[in-house]
């Protein structure tokens, strides 16, 4: 932890002395680390330390290239910075300097944003490419950068990040880029199924592996010898003459899509990462599966060589954990770090030195990760705390009055619609009262609104309108057919309706009822 103060006045003519000028702000330097190997080194009674667990003990550090037979001494599992742009895009790529005192990322816009590596503030930020920076790889002479983008287009950049180089190298999204140990030459590999090894001085491509079924995600250069390993989407890893266009061998050791390969620094082993979830060490000397790491619980998206222990591998995964493994050892990792990022880890980089680990998330940040101090009892305690909405504080509890769960169980929140339940019927005491009441109010007779009321009751066979319309004389209804409402009896409406029948006048030569019955009576 560092302290740095800010020199000179400001606005307010304040000085350095002014506590509100002081900014408290996370440093990792190695040269306190360097300086005591140096006097270990040179001092004629120099005896090996031992670490005790407290914070005084840090000072006897020494680089992690001091001691190669302890990897455990190198892992970096120890969160120390979140880096993140103004402008949030996923880090496809991170990659240090060759000095080790700035750190390049490129991000899905197209921007390369350079940090610095002590402080691990923003330095500076430039639009490199026109689209997402997917592979940054320098030559070993330290003074060309090659990086590749989404839509095919490489560039080269000299040591002060000045483009003096841009041509089309693939038609498809390049995956990955890889610089000879000569520096003459490098290969870049991208979605079209096959590699292409290019002249670094000229630009120009020499050949192209075209041995995959499916899209190159990834291709590594032998770190000393004429070897080119690359991986597909078809599940394989074959390796390759640069001198040749065909496949010296094809390696099937994964089930799934190769993400990753990369060779160890001595060139010894060669580690893969695939989607199936697991991290293959092969031997090349015998041509065989040294070891199988099984820890993530998704997809692995991204391994890392340590620079100077090759029995330290690190892993980065699409569950957002981060696992360094013992290649020398067990199977199972050294340690882990459980949700390092908020996404998935696209990318890891170690310092040249080794004291540092950088990861490029999909959460939009780029974080530093140092090596355990002296005293430290827990890597997670000191994690950053989850941007999500509520990811680290325990479920709030709302009354139900305010009707705000409602919320997040329809929209986006809500889960598949299950069958329809209707709601059972709530219980009334006066239900049956009502109910009875109702029944009472039906079985009532009803006065009608289209037969009148009263004297000017009409029932449904009266025909007096009729009769009045074709000059008839109009028969007035019985008083005892008179009625008050609707629900009369049947014979009042068929008094009225005898009635009418009376007063119709019968046919010309027809005898009355009456007579007839008078003539019958007589005789």
């Amino acid at each position: 932890m560092g302290e740095i103060v800010l020199y000179g006045k400001g606005k307010g003519g304040k000085g350095i002395d002014d506590p509100s000028k002081r900014i408290a702000r996370r440093t990792i330097d190695y040269g306190s680390d360097v300086v005591r190997w140096l006097y270990d080194c040179l001092s004629p009674r120099a005896t090996g330390r031992h670490l005790q667990g407290h914070y005084s003990y840090t000072r006897d550090l020494v680089p992690p290239f001091a001691t190669p037979q302890q990897p455990y001494d190198a892992i970096c599992p120890r969160f120390v910075h979140a880096a993140a742009n103004k402008t949030r895009a996923p880090v496809n790529v991170v990659h240090w300097f060759p000095h080790g005192r700035r750190l390049l990322s490129g991000t899905q816009t197209g921007e390369m944003t350079i940090w610095n590596g002590l402080q691990f503030h923003f330095e500076n930020i430039l639009q490199a490419h026109n689209a997402g920076i997917r592979a940054m790889q320098w030559n070993p002479e330290e003074n060309i950068l090659v990086s590749g983008d989404q839509l095919g287009i490489i560039k080269f950049w000299d040591q002060y990040i000045y483009n003096f180089q841009t041509f089309q190298g693939h038609k498809e999204a390049i995956c990955d880029i890889t610089v000879s140990p000569t520096g003459l030459k490098f290969c870049s590999c991208a979605d079209d199924s096959h590699a292409k090894v290019w002249d670094l001085r000229t630009g120009e491509e020499e050949r192209a592996f075209t041995g995959h079924g499916w899209d190159v995600k990834c291709c590594h250069w032998h770190p000393t010898k004429g070897l080119v390993a690359t991986g597909s989407k078809d599940s394989q890893i074959k390796l390759w003459d640069p001198r040749a266009s065909e496949a010296i061998t094809t390696i099937y050791c994964h089930n799934n899509t190769v993400s990753k390969v990369q060779w160890s620094p001595h060139g010894q082993f060669l580690a893969s990462a695939s989607r199936d979830q697991m991290v293959m060490l092969m031997d090349i000397r015998t041509m065989s599966v040294r070891r199988v790491f099984k820890g993530h619980q998704k997809e692995v998206t991204s391994i890392c060589w340590h620079p100077e222990q090759e029995a330290l591998l690190a892993s980065g995964g699409h569950d957002a954990n981060l696992h360094f493994w013992d290649t020398f050892g067990s199977s199972a990792p050294l340690e882990s770090v459980i949700g390092a990022h908020e996404g998935p880890i696209w990318s890891l980089s170690w310092h040249p030195l080794g004291h540092l680990l950088v990861s490029g998330s999909n959460d939009y940040s780029t974080r530093f990760w140092s090596r355990a101090r002296p005293g430290d009892d827990s890597f997670t305690d000191i994690l950053p705390k989850k941007v999500a909405l509520g990811a680290n504080e325990a479920p709030i509890v709302i009354p139900d009055d305010m009707h705000v769960g409602t919320v997040f169980e329809s929209g986006v929140f809500a889960d598949p619609p299950g069958p329809y339940v209707p709601p059972p019927p709530e219980a009334d005491a006066n239900a049956e009262a009502i109910a009875a009441e109702l029944s009472a109010e039906l079985q009532k007779p009803r006065s009608g609104l289209s037969v009148g009321e009263g004297a000017e009751r009409k029932d449904l066979f009266d025909t007096s309108d009729f009769d009045a319309e074709e000059g008839r004389p109009i028969a007035k209804p019985d008083a005892s057919a008179k009625g008050g409402d609707l629900g009369g009896t049947d014979a009042a409406a068929a008094a009225a309706g005898t009635a009418a029948a009376q007063q119709v006048s019968p046919p010309a030569g027809a005898a009355a009822p009456g007579a007839g019955v008078t003539a019958s009576e007589s005789t």
